[in-house]
């Protein structure tokens, strides 16, 4: 069978063709990625006509934008008292009497405008009037000077170690390829004036800093494996050699003896882990799990004063160091929101824990009168708004005061959990629900447990033994509400 010309021409443009389908499919979808103080988002990128697109709305909604009226093949969109108007194939747009390059013309498809990915700079500097800073070859913009800044440090000695410290607490994802780890920011605006840092060290070498696709990596080569570890306070990475494998002894052929089962076979311990090591899913590239614990009040802020010795802001920190070791003994991470006599509003304590994306949120608080352990779950106050933000599209703004919404359900298993636990322990609680914050405001399962004692048993709550055994309840009711939430995924 002899094959003509225009037969070969169709079958080398349907393999070429075939071949772009198939790269087309393995490349990760193009994003761009905007930061803020508040939150991060990102949204889509199109390739139009040889160039990079992007959704007006996408961009602007989150900052409160709404379409406000079409007329023809002009688009009007407003914020506040801003006007934005686009005309379908100008590359121009209008934001109140201020006439703004784009960079191409304008594209309307299925009543969607849509501007070149460039033109965000300009539109949204004009909108917000704010600082915005545009990286474009790694497709991320800054917010108001929001940015995330780190400095690494290397320690020489027998193992050595690179200490990288962040201006903000961070949750990279890891991954080791070989003698590389890779940390990939996917929320953080991470920003690093230096794009390679090499070392005089024989076990870590350089230290190298990328932007892509709306992410930010940094790539630690070393001459051999290396271990990373997150810090408890989110803003400190280690990353250190391995230790040389200890030399084989006859001791290897013995048998290994078998693991005793634990008297609450509806709990699995996990190896314990010291804190801040990566969890094996996280080497595997998913963010660390872990709990974090908000200690109430601090500072200036004593919360009630339970006695003329005691006051509430010191028994929840105590609570809350025996909760944290209780939980790592279960091998789940947690962290402290405050670790010493600090004082944090209520908004501070949810921006940190959403800024981290933590697990699991539990807020320990102490009162009386009372002889019980009180178990809150949120109650939100708007049902409407409840019910939109449960099936708000991912990278929008979440509304503040229902931010939880989403993870109700999820809470309630929590607190339904630790009052099974207490009760196992014969510790009298109660189950309530109530407009708290900042439970409202966290975008985890989030609970507060409260300790109480009548006047006359106050100093009860001092009791080491008592304080534990409230720890312990609550780290084994978290376990297993994380199982059955796992499971339920």
């Amino acid at each position: 069978m002899r094959w003509s010309k225009k037969r070969v021409s169709k079958l080398i443009a349907f393999i070429l063709t075939s071949f772009a389908l198939l790269l087309s499919v393995a490349d990760p979808q193009k994003q761009l990625t905007v930061y803020t103080p508040q939150a991060s988002y990102s949204i889509e990128v199109f390739e139009r006509h040889g160039q990079m697109y992007i959704g007006a709305m996408d961009l602007l909604t989150p900052f409160g934008v709404t379409l406000t009226s079409t007329r023809g093949n002009v688009w009007t969109l407003h914020i506040g008292k801003v006007e934005a108007s686009f005309t379908e194939g100008k590359e121009t747009a209008r934001i109140n009497d201020v006439t703004v390059n784009l960079g191409g013309g304008v594209l309307v498809e299925s009543n969607r405008v849509l501007v070149p990915l460039n033109a965000c700079f300009s539109l949204l500097s004009g909108v917000l009037h704010k600082n915005v800073d545009f990286h474009p070859s790694g497709r991320r913009v800054f917010v108001d000077n929001a940015g995330t800044h780190f400095t690494s440090e290397l320690k020489k000695g027998e193992r050595s170690s690179l200490v990288l410290n962040f201006s903000q607490p961070v949750n990279p994802s890891i991954h080791q390829e070989g003698n590389k780890s890779r940390l990939v920011f996917t929320h953080e605006p991470l920003i690093s004036d230096l794009a390679n840092q090499p070392f005089d060290d024989k076990a870590i070498r350089s230290l190298n800093f990328s932007e892509e696709n709306g992410t930010a990596t940094v790539t630690i080569t070393g001459d051999a494996s290396l271990n990373v570890s997150l810090g408890s306070d989110g803003k400190t990475i280690v990353v250190q050699t391995l230790p040389a494998p200890a030399p084989a002894t006859a001791d290897l052929n013995k048998a290994t003896p078998v693991a005793q089962s634990t008297p609450d076979a509806s709990i699995t311990p996990q190896p314990s882990q010291p804190p801040g090591t990566p969890s094996q899913n996280q080497v595997h590239g998913a963010p660390v799990y872990f709990v974090m614990i908000d200690p109430s009040h601090g500072g200036p802020d004593r919360g009630a004063f339970l006695s003329d010795k005691l006051d509430e802001k010191d028994l929840t920190l105590a609570v809350a160091r025996k909760l944290k070791t209780e939980l790592q003994d279960r091998g789940i991470a947690a962290r402290l929101l405050r670790d010493a006599d600090v004082d944090l509003s209520l908004e501070q304590r949810a921006e940190l824990t959403n800024a981290q994306h933590a697990g699991m949120y539990i807020a320990i608080h102490a009162g009386a009168p009372g002889e019980e352990v009180r178990v809150y779950t949120p109650a939100l106050t708007s049902i409407s708004s409840s019910s939109e933000q449960a099936n708000a599209k991912p990278g929008h703004f979440l509304p503040w005061e229902t931010a939880q919404a989403a993870f109700l359900s999820q809470s309630q298993m929590v607190a339904l959990a630790v009052a099974g636990e207490l009760q196992k322990r014969d510790i009298r609680n109660l189950n309530l629900t109530a407009p708290m914050r900042p439970l409202n405001n966290i975008v985890a399962p989030a609970i507060a447990v409260e300790l109480s004692a009548d006047r006359s048993s106050i100093q009860d709550l001092l009791s080491v033994r008592i304080q534990s055994q409230v720890a312990a309840s609550v780290a084994s009711g978290v376990a297993r509400a994380r199982a059955q939430i796992e499971a339920a995924k």
